[in-house]
């Protein structure tokens, strides 16, 4: 009797981890209804986002503005020390002021329980952590087979040229993997921060989520991306044409300059909101939440 108890903990264990994992395929909702979802999320976004959605926008517009009005090169040649820093620390405020918190705000929007973004940040606090190591881990995984071709740069001069003709075709294939691993890694940060999963339970949990739905998965993404793309570059013909005006304006390139990176970070930011959906969306097809709010 004891060992047919130990025997059905046992099997409820490996039921309960499967069930986090989630069912071998998910029929997902059709592509319209896919793209309905994504942009009726990032729509209702917009406003209760809108303290990150401004932050973000400021942020675009002055670098924007830097490398548009001056030799922006040359002025990291020489060690800018406020641009060096402000462009080191990017990637960390992005991720942790803007992207992470996205995820919990718009997770509340579709469950019609809304939050502010001060109680998605500090949600984000609660798994900061966990949230690091998984972002530390994915770094690690994208960058890892780069290594080869950085190589030659520690060869000698004369042989520094053979070195890199011959790793040089190593370039495409670390820019496939690049894009083959991000895609299945895609899922890792929200099931840090929306499940409480930890930094490489949430990798394997990301890579089970693509690969099982690879097919499905993928097509969405890559329909959402085209149309995205078509509207984007619409969206951006003023400032196209307020750019090439500037370079052949002369004297008075500044300011067109200065209207074409504004019109450019408006679209940017704008535009923000709708691809944290479209990952939300699908994560939240592909692994449902519960009643206890666990997927």
């Amino acid at each position: 009797m004891v060992n047919g108890a130990a025997v059905g903990v046992e099997c409820a264990a490996m039921t309960a981890e499967a069930d986090q994992i989630g069912p071998e395929m998910v029929s997902l909702p059709g592509v319209p209804a896919y793209l309905r979802s994504v942009y009726e999320l990032g729509r209702r976004s917009l406003r209760p986002a809108l303290p990150a959605l401004a932050f973000l926008f400021l942020y675009n517009l002055g670098m924007g503005a830097y490398g548009a009005l001056t030799n922006y090169s040359h002025a990291m040649g020489k060690g800018v020390l406020g641009v060096k820093a402000a462009i080191n620390a990017a990637p960390l405020l992005f991720l942790f002021l803007i992207y992470i918190p996205f995820l919990p705000l718009q997770e509340s929007l579709l469950r019609g329980h809304p939050i502010h973004f001060l109680a998605a940040i500090r949600r984000v606090l609660r798994v900061s952590v966990n949230s690091m190591l998984s972002g530390i881990a994915q770094v690690l995984i994208l960058l890892g087979p780069s290594l080869p071709i950085f190589f030659p740069r520690l060869v000698p001069d004369p042989w520094w040229t053979y070195a890199w003709t011959l790793l040089a075709p190593l370039l495409w294939a670390f820019f496939a993997w690049i894009l083959v691993a991000s895609f299945f890694m895609i899922f890792a940060m929200p099931a840090v921060v929306l499940d409480g999963e930890g930094p490489l339970h949430s990798l394997r949990t990301s890579c089970r989520l693509v690969w099982r739905n690879l097919g499905s998965a993928l097509g969405r993404l890559l329909t959402l991306a085209f149309l995205a793309a078509v509207a984007y570059t619409i969206a951006t013909i003023p400032s196209s044409i307020l750019g090439a005006a500037g370079r052949t304006s002369g004297v008075a390139a500044a300011p067109i300059k200065l209207a074409a990176v504004i019109w450019t970070s408006a679209a940017d930011t704008l535009f923000f909101p709708f691809w944290v959906a479209a990952v939300m969306v699908l994560y939240r097809s592909l692994r449902p939440w519960t009643d206890e709010g666990r997927a």
